[in-house]
């Protein structure tokens, strides 16, 4: 990547957004900008940084906005859910430099056309940065390592309701319990609800043993094609952990699918959020657990911490790290599994305090069986 050219953090005050710029800022002096359609709210950011941070106006909906805000970028973060990937489709145009945290992916894949172009103008596409996918992935490949022929790969997430979510998030966790998807099962896809079927993971202490539920997580999808798995699939659990469990049932009796048919769903659920957050400020931890099975054997890894949103900006920003030193030079559409190296990635996260957990070869590993989820799923 030119040295001179700046990295365009679209989305860049909003709460995972603003602490990426901050994360990088110190490191690519005068290259940072922060982007969005509220130039005053992205003029104020850039004050409040320092180090010559910019602050520029985009509308994601607009691609005449969108062309005219990658003027000098060289790499391109999105931050904020986007309802066409216009900034995508631009970022492979130009041959730019482009990851974000799209937690949609399981709905929006890449196209073959897309893949296709991208490896032709020599786009660096790096989907699915953050805590899942992202961080998660990056376990996930720490995993494959050591197991030789991959066999399953199984994520395990957990969420506290005191912790700090931005609009996007709530937004997508409305919409993921209320749509059926479906699990890779020995290389056949299984049909699967969100918050159906429940198996007790074990997280880093101080958290422990916690039950979690079926989830429809995107790193899912790409495990067999980046690692090889016949098996993926994901797990979301919550904390306090009676909500999981209350979520579970509304799912089971259709609650939520029924509200969501009424006006004014997703605000009476983020006003339930809003609720949940003041009763349970300060219980903010979160975890990713990733057990990995393969020919030779069973690996899990795993990291705790507390504010999700604060782990989504560090692994953002470690595989924006990676795209802007040149470790990732292969064009095309890609993800972080098949081309950062783990090595500086995890460096990365240990200088801002995120320690994997690695346990290997357990001969009595705790993993239920996907056979089980299909039964408590059908």
């Amino acid at each position: 990547m030119n040295v001179k050219m700046d990295i365009l953090i679209v989305g860049g005050y909003g709460t995972v957004g603003r602490r990426i710029a901050a994360d990088l800022a110190p490191d690519y002096p005068d290259r940072i900008v922060v982007a969005g359609r509220n130039l005053e709210q992205a003029t104020q950011l850039a004050a409040t940084l320092g180090h010559g941070v910019r602050a520029r106006r985009v509308d994601v909906d607009d691609p005449a906005s969108i062309e005219a805000s990658l003027e000098g970028a060289g790499l391109v973060v999105s931050c904020i859910d986007q309802r066409e990937p216009h900034l995508l489709r631009a970022a492979i145009t130009h041959g730019l430099a482009y990851t974000d945290i799209a937690p949609r992916l399981m709905q929006r894949r890449p196209t073959q056309a897309m893949k296709a172009e991208a490896a032709r103008t020599g786009a660096r596409i790096l989907l699915g940065a953050g805590l899942s996918p992202g961080i998660s992935s990056m376990l996930a490949r720490l995993g494959a390592d050591r197991v030789g022929a991959v066999e399953s790969v199984v994520s395990n997430v957990l969420l506290s309701a005191g912790d700090v979510y931005g609009p996007a998030s709530r937004s997508y966790l409305m919409e993921e319990i209320t749509l059926p998807y479906s699990v890779l099962i020995d290389g056949r896809q299984q049909p699967a609800h969100a918050l159906v079927g429940a198996a007790r993971v074990p997280f880093p202490s101080p958290i422990g043993w916690r039950k979690a539920y079926l989830f429809p997580f995107s790193d899912q999808i790409f495990f067999p094609e980046t690692l090889g798995a016949r098996t993926a699939f994901a797990r979301l659990s919550l904390n306090p952990p009676w909500l999981g469990g209350l979520m579970s049932t509304l799912v089971r009796l259709r609650v939520p699918s029924l509200m969501r048919r009424r006006a004014g769903a997703q605000e009476r659920f983020n006003r339930l959020l809003g609720w949940l957050q003041r009763k349970y400020t300060g219980l903010d931890w979160y975890g990713v657990v990733m057990e990995v099975r393969g020919s030779r054997g069973f690996v899990r890894t795993s990291l705790i911490g507390r504010v999700q949103a604060a782990a989504t900006a560090i692994g953002a920003a470690a595989l924006t790290r990676a795209l802007a030193e040149d470790e990732v030079e292969r064009p095309g559409i890609c993800f972080a599994e098949q081309v950062v190296p783990p090595g500086p990635f995890f460096e990365r996260l240990a200088t801002r305090g995120l320690m994997p957990v690695l346990e290997e070869q357990l001969e009595h590993a705790t993993l239920v069986q996907p056979e089980v989820y299909l039964r408590q799923t059908g």
